[in-house]
């Protein structure tokens, strides 16, 4: 049973812009408490005041379990009316909660995100280009089923770790670019993608964002401690509302970093970014939109004004977890391809860099779960990194298995 009071409470602390967990805490009350008084209240705004009034004459204060239902009045002699209602759900303010405590005493994992930078009297002039491709937090996968077990501990592992080895390897680099989103999460919902297409999942939605979240923050920190950092959003097909979502409150808990730097257009919800680097001009995209054929017209297009002073053109494509690199020019030239058993190098004829824009579709650190394992889907995993000069192009590449 809820009481006025109790929603009263829980309202007033709310209206001084508390979360769930701070209000839980304030009141001495656990989570699930505060969150039935919540759905009640939110329920209870939604009502026209003429029905609430009629429910609370009938003692129904309580309406966080209720969906629908009808209003009847009627007369000794069964006469009157009958409303239905219905009530709506609940999920928005839930997810509102989630990411307005998502923060709360949090801190970076071993780097202060304002500690000094250690290489300032060394800094280089290659752009490193840290790109964690389909992270898929939230992902379930079963060794006993797939041979790989992956769940939310991993893939914050991998994250983290992963970057640190990467960061280890780039050398003479004085700015990094950190690309985000990319099916960071698995799901859009804790259930399904964007489409609806149901997911195996590892526990909550909740706990998936936040450890995404966490990991990322970490993750940029320590690119923060090697060179000032420029962020980018890819929107993405398991999670494009939620990934996009997640990257916003990412940048703004980052926005008081001087080394860490996001703009409008970088993290908007823009399919295709353009970045600028000496002679480099680099796209980045998911890849489950416009088709890789027609991504020279779209850089000459939409990268115009990037193109007028790069002339080295490349293309960061995600979403199919492997391995794919090809010359897109007049002709088109396969020089790598990631299979089942073995990854392809093809030589083919010596071309001096630029004139052509080179695509490369970027590894995943996420196994296959059961429905890409039955289908024989399988990919090996890693994290990637790209080192750019600013006169010569794409240097290295940087890998870390899995």
């Amino acid at each position: 049973m809820i009481t006025d009071d109790e929603l009263a409470q829980v309202a007033q602390l709310r209206n001084q812009g508390m979360g769930r967990h701070k209000i839980a805490d304030a009141l001495g009350k656990p989570h699930s408490w505060v969150q039935r008084r919540i759905e009640s209240l939110d329920k209870r705004e939604r009502l026209d005041p003429e029905l609430l009034s009629r429910l609370d004459a009938r003692g129904v204060s309580d309406l966080a379990g209720l969906h629908s239902g009808w209003l009847i009045d009627k007369d000794e002699n069964g006469a009157g009316q009958s409303l239905y209602f219905y009530l709506g759900k609940d999920e928005p303010q839930a997810f509102t909660d989630m990411v307005a405590d998502s923060l709360d005493g949090y801190q970076p994992l071993d780097r202060k995100l304002f500690a000094p930078r250690v290489n300032v009297g060394a800094k280089g002039d290659k752009l490193l280009v840290v790109d964690l491709a389909d992270v898929h937090f939230g992902k379930l996968c079963e060794a006993s089923e797939t041979g790989f077990t992956y769940n939310v501990e991993v893939a914050r592992h991998r994250v983290i770790e992963g970057t640190r080895a990467l960061l280890r390897r780039a050398d003479d680099v004085g700015r990094i670019l950190f690309v985000m989103g990319n099916d960071i999460l698995h799901t859009d919902n804790g259930k399904t993608s964007t489409a609806g297409t149901p997911q195996d999942s590892d526990g909550s939605y909740f706990t998936a964002w936040r450890a995404a979240q966490h990991a990322t923050i970490d993750a940029i920190s320590e690119c923060a401690g090697v060179a000032d950092v420029d962020l980018v959003h890819c929107m993405s097909n398991h999670d494009w509302r939620s990934g996009w979502a997640l990257s916003q409150t990412i940048a703004a808990s980052l926005s008081g970093h001087d080394g860490v730097r996001a703009t409008a257009y970088n993290m908007s919800e823009k399919h295709r970014k353009f970045y600028g680097y000496g002679r480099n001009g680099l796209l980045v995209t998911h890849g489950d939109g416009a088709k890789e054929e027609a991504l020279t017209s779209l850089f000459l297009k939409e990268g115009r004004n990037l193109i007028s002073r790069c002339d080295l053109l490349y293309a960061y494509l995600h979403h199919f977890h492997h391995k794919i690199r090809k010359r897109r020019g007049i002709d088109v030239f396969q020089s790598e391809k990631d299979h089942t058993a073995f990854t392809q190098v093809n030589m083919g004829a010596v071309r001096v860099e630029g004139g052509d824009m080179v695509a490369e579709y970027v590894r995943s650190p996420s196994p296959p779960d059961g429905w890409h394992d039955r289908n024989g889907y399988v990919n090996r995993q890693a994290v990637e990194a790209f080192i750019h000069c600013p006169h010569d192009g794409q240097k290295d590449r940087l890998t870390e298995w899995f």
